[in-house]
């Protein structure tokens, strides 16, 4: 019994460390190319280095970080592919999962859709950019978990940390971010009329755009 303590506490502090370590990468704290080293980070975030030793081999796995032989590990840099692919997946993928969200939705979860959109317009005019990502990010996870179609929301959330990580970076322009609202808005009225056809092409014209100024943001900054 307390081997399986000490298995379950360890877990956890791995868990804690990826996530935390995560967070910092999605967000630009750690920044593309920069090495993560065991030492500061047990330092930073106040751990031992054996769940950060794990936490770090699980960033490599999901693409979050890079393993380079005899240099170590570092935060993976955004290429071209990287983001045509991640959003390739979703414009196919993603309407999909909302379609079959509509087909079986409640008024209430309409209703709560509706409220993550409201938010969203609130805080581009509060200029609130935490509250606007937190409601993107709640936005697309709430029809994602209540598609009835576990296997696919599984494929979806496997794009999830890096999804989240571009939108970090496109949510710098408060310009942009009105714009991006908007066509959460457009969706949400598809939704709302229960217009299929129509959320479905509004989804995928919004990934479009955030794919567009994504790769022409990060070329004119010398990153790709």
């Amino acid at each position: 019994m307390e081997d399986n303590t000490q298995a379950v506490q360890a877990l956890s502090k791995k868990d804690e460390a990826y996530v935390r370590i995560k967070d910092r990468i999605i967000s630009g704290e750690y920044k593309p190319g920069s090495l993560l080293v065991e030492r500061t980070l047990s330092d930073s975030l106040n751990m031992s280095r054996t769940p950060i030793r794990a936490a770090l081999m699980d960033l490599c796995h999901t693409g979050l970080a890079t393993f380079v032989p005899g240099k170590g590990i570092y935060v993976s840099v955004i290429g071209r592919r990287d983001i045509e692919e991640i959003y390739e997946i979703r414009a196919l993928l993603d309407p999909a999962v909302l379609l079959s969200f509509m087909k079986q939705a409640t008024r209430d979860q309409i209703a709560m859709l509706r409220t993550f959109a409201d938010n969203m317009r609130d805080a581009v005019r509060m200029e609130n950019t935490g509250m606007l990502i937190e409601n993107d990010v709640n936005f697309h996870q709430y029809y994602t978990d209540y598609c009835g179609n576990a296997r696919l929301a599984d494929i979806i959330c496997s794009t999830v940390d890096p999804f989240h990580r571009f939108r970090y970076i496109t949510s710098s322009s408060m310009k942009m971010n009105r714009v991006f609202v908007e066509e959460h808005l457009l969706i949400m009225k598809a939704i709302e009329d229960n217009d299929q056809a129509e959320a479905e092409l509004q989804m995928k014209a919004h990934y479009s755009h955030l794919k567009r100024y994504l790769i022409q943001k990060l070329t004119s900054e010398g990153q790709l």
